[in-house]
């Protein structure tokens, strides 16, 4: 019988042995270079496989990915397309193996215990393998492969103003765009799972363009909405004056006004469509008002415009926010209607006060200037204007001095002319019938002075003009034009 003295120390012993054993078995089980088992990459299978044998057929399998074709067509009987065969790749998949790789590269790194660790946990793992679809790439393909359908632009509605002055429509005309969002979903659903991707020849899947209509911005819809039903005033003035500088103002400054549209509330600023059109057509020269007088200047006629805009403004109904008459009567209407303009002095503005949208609009021939405002008021109310003048002023006489002349000799230098004020009247009727009058205005035009030139010895006293020397200097005030004499 053999007898063992100490039972312990065999333990010991044996349980190192064990030991090493199972660190040899981890150390083992750590470097091991396949795969662990179980693991799958989608369907794929990958468990038992060398990772440099793995990381060869997983590059392989994307490039057949990327290369996958696609045909496109179209399903839509409204839009014809040739079919088009395009690769996965130009229809924007990209597929980032980087970080499928990065969690492989704890098998590789670190102690063989950590290894072994990281390998155990892999087992029966369910990996996804990662991929995007770039959406600008996409489109960057289907511009390329059907520039028709890009090249295309949908057109605005149209209002039309007919020669009777009826309104009328011309519809928006749609165009019919890819829907790049829904494409890119049907892409996501034909890809290829990776465990399936052999490279054998495939058939190409199909899919039938999805398109979406594109309206343009303007649409009859729009445009009814805003509620220009009818033409609401009118108002036309005649070219007294046929200078071709004058006329060419005129109408220059008309066509910046023309099919301007004013929401409601909306303040119309005729400064701003001065210096619109000064920059667009240029001015010419024709006779502007300086200080009260008839001078040469740049931009004479465009009071004209404003002159008529706010007449046909005063038939609507419309409220006026800031208006003056010109220093000097003018002969294209009677006192009291006109709108004189200065820049940086005196403006031309009034509010659409209607609750629909207003649209002007403008015309002229060789011999006048119409404006026509088109929009809605209650087609039972109309407007009517009135101005009477209140108070005549008489002319002065204004004595200079000329000392060349006999004593007791008098000339006459200039005619004077009266001057006025008028008060200005609307009347709003219903049915034909007055309702209401309201005062718009009390304009004064100074008189001008009758200049007579005598000796100094017959000049009355108190009667004598001011020399320049003796004259206050003041601003020059242009009305009716954007330059004169002073300016030069």
């Amino acid at each position: 019988m053999v007898r063992y003295r100490n039972p312990l120390r065999f333990l010991l012993l044996g349980l190192l042995l064990f030991a090493a054993s199972a660190c040899a078995s981890m150390a083992w089980y750590g470097l091991r270079d396949e795969l662990p088992n179980g693991l799958t990459i989608n369907n794929w299978n990958v468990g038992g496989t060398p990772l440099p044998e793995f990381e060869r057929q997983l590059l392989h399998k994307r490039e057949l990915m990327l290369k996958q074709t696609v045909r496109l067509i179209s399903a839509q009987p409204n839009v014809t397309l040739q079919p088009a065969d395009w690769t996965m790749e130009q229809l924007g998949l990209d597929i980032p193996l980087q970080p499928l790789i990065a969690r492989l590269e704890p098998l590789r790194s670190g102690s063989p215990f950590q290894r072994a660790v990281y390998r155990w946990k892999l087992r029966d793992q369910k990996w996804t393998l990662p991929f995007n679809m770039n959406a600008s790439l996409l489109q960057q393909t289907l511009k390329r492969g059907f520039p028709a359908l890009y090249e295309a632009q949908p057109l605005d509605a149209q209002r039309i103003i007919g020669p009777n002055d009826t309104v009328s429509y011309v519809p928006e005309i749609p165009v019919m765009r890819i829907n790049e969002q829904e494409l890119l979903k049907q892409l996501e659903g034909v890809i290829l799972p990776i465990e399936a991707v052999t490279g054998k020849g495939e058939a190409p899947p199909v899919i039938a363009l999805p398109f979406i209509k594109e309206e343009p911005k303007i649409t009859v819809r729009t445009l009814q909405s805003q509620k220009v039903e009818r033409k609401i005033s009118e108002f036309t003035t005649a070219f007294l004056q046929n200078a071709e500088g004058r006329i060419h103002n005129i109408r220059s400054t008309a066509s910046s006004i023309h099919d301007l549209i004013l929401k409601p509330g909306d303040v119309f600023d005729y400064a701003t469509y001065i210096a619109e059109t000064e920059q667009k057509f240029g001015f010419k020269e024709a006779p502007v008002i300086l200080n009260g007088k008839l001078v040469p200047g740049i931009g004479g006629g465009i009071c004209q415009v404003s002159t008529t805009l706010y007449n046909a403004v005063l038939r609507a109904g419309l409220d006026i926010v800031e208006r003056r008459n010109h220093s000097l009567p003018v002969s294209y209407v009677p006192l009291g209607q006109d709108a004189t303009f200065a820049s940086g002095y005196i403006n031309f503005k009034f509010r659409n006060s209607t609750p629909n949208y207003l649209l002007i609009r403008t015309s002229t021939d060789e011999q006048k200037i119409t404006v026509k405002l088109f929009g809605q008021i209650p087609s039972d109310l109309t407007y009517t204007i009135e101005s009477k003048t209140v108070q005549t002023l008489p002319s002065p006489i204004k004595y200079v001095v000329n000392p060349t002349l006999p004593n007791g000799k008098q000339e006459k230098i200039s005619e004077g002319k009266p001057g006025y004020i008028v008060e200005t009247f609307r009347y709003k009727m219903k049915d034909g019938v007055t309702v209401s009058q309201e005062r718009i205005s009390r304009d004064t035009y100074s008189a001008q002075p009758t200049v007579i030139a005598r000796n100094h010895s017959g000049v009355p006293e108190g009667q004598e003009a001011p020399s320049p020397s003796q004259q206050q200097p003041q601003a020059p005030l242009l009305e009716d034009g954007i330059k004169g004499p002073i300016f030069r």
